[in-house]
This record gives C-alpha cells, structure tokens and sequence, in this order.
C-alpha cells in the first residue's frame, strides 16, 4: 500500500515537472521569437523570412478587408487603386529594408515616396514629423528592433490618441 502512495507522489511530480518545463519552453519561444526571427533575417542575407510572409500577408488582408472604411463611397475607384498600389509595395519592400528605415530619416522618407502615392515633399514632411515628434518613438523602435506587435500595438495607441491625425495634418500642409 506504501508502495503505490509513493508511485502515484513520484508519478504527479513527475507530471508537474513536465508541466513547468513545457510552460517555460513556451514562454521562452514567445519572448524571443522576434529576436530569432531577426537574426534568420540576417543569416539569409536580409531576405524576408516565412514569419515576415505570413506578417505581410495578414497586414494585406487587414489593409484590403478595410479598404473602403476610409472612403465616403463603398466603391471609390482611386481609392481601390491606391490600396492596390500599398498592397503590391509591402510585398515588395523587405522587411530589413523597412527596419532600417525606422532608424533613418532620410530612408524613411525615400521609403514612403517610393512605395505611397505621397509627393516628395510629403514624404519628406511626413518622415520629419515622425522622426522629431517623441509620440513616435517607441512605433519606430519596435519597428526598428522587429517587434511587430509592440509596432501594432504604438500604431493602435498612436490612432486612439490623435497622433495619426496630427501626423496626416502635417502631410497635408506640405503639398
């Protein structure tokens, strides 16, 4: 009878132990699964990964789901053309590429005239804002430093708190 109280102690414990090491290893993934999806970045020579694909294409999904949501009518044939026009320019745009520009004004700048249909001046104005103005900080860190979804999560505060505005505002002016 001792024998079998003690099999079924050793028995949980083992259970428990496997339990906390399962729960680390996972905690562990999550915490630096950007880390080690950066450093495959790096290794494949700044080539996007299969994480970044599937990031690009939920972003797609997301931008093509919600185009018309901006627009005053349902089916705004510029409208449909400039979201097009986004969505092929994310596909095309490395992620190192985007990474590096969160660092640099001057690629930033060169980034969003490239792949928005904003005039030079624009992205230029649009840039300084972003690189003078502290709201913007810890969006281009994250973005810096590949954390998307700290990046999605400043993008949401930045939207709730009227940065967004301020920022689209100062785009405006510089036509």
């Amino acid at each position: 009878m001792r024998e079998t109280r003690n099999n079924r102690k050793t028995h949980k414990k083992v259970i428990w132990i496997t339990l906390a090491s399962v729960l680390v290893v996972i905690a562990l993934a999550i915490t630096f699964f950007f880390p080690i999806n950066n450093a495959m970045r790096e290794l494949s020579g700044g080539k996007d990964t299969v994480t970044d694909a599937a990031l690009k294409d939920q972003l797609v999904k997301k931008v093509d789901k919600d185009k018309n949501k901006s627009s005053n009518s349902a089916n705004d044939p510029t409208n449909d053309q400039q979201v097009k026009q986004a969505v092929t320019s994310i596909k095309k745009t490395s992620t190192q590429d985007i990474m590096q520009s969160a660092n640099d004004e001057s690629k930033a700048a060169s980034i969003l005239q490239k792949n928005t249909t904003l005039s030079a001046a624009q992205s230029r104005a649009a840039a300084k804002e972003m690189f003078s103005d502290t709201r913007y900080n810890g969006l281009r860190q994250s973005i810096s430093s590949g954390d998307w979804y700290g990046a999605y999560n400043q993008y949401q505060t930045l939207a709730k708190n009227g940065s967004l505005d301020a920022l689209k505002a100062s785009i405006n002016t510089a036509k």
